[in-house]
């Protein structure tokens, strides 16, 4: 099996990629009514921490706390995928 090495904590940002909570802060200027971000199918985050920001604004606007879940790593023990769960 091929091992192509470890995985960085953070992809790097292409130029002129908005986050998607800056997306989102956008879109709501421009509708100026209910919540300000809202997750979407295969929706996409330059790090761990980006996403975490993200579903965590979207849970206090809605009413409900967010934490980490489960994880999964690759054979390096780097985080490939990372659930968050509701409170």
């Amino acid at each position: 099996r091929a091992r192509l090495g470890k995985i960085p904590d953070r992809r790097a940002s292409l130029s002129g990629r908005k986050s998607a909570l800056e997306k989102a802060m956008r879109n709501f200027a421009d509708k100026k009514s209910g919540t300000v971000n809202k997750p979407e199918i295969s929706q996409e985050f330059d790090s761990l921490d980006e996403a975490y920001d993200f579903y965590n604004l979207y849970s206090w606007e809605t009413g409900f706390g967010i934490k980490y879940g489960q994880c999964r790593r690759n054979v390096d023990k780097c985080k490939t995928v990372q659930v968050f769960g509701c409170q």
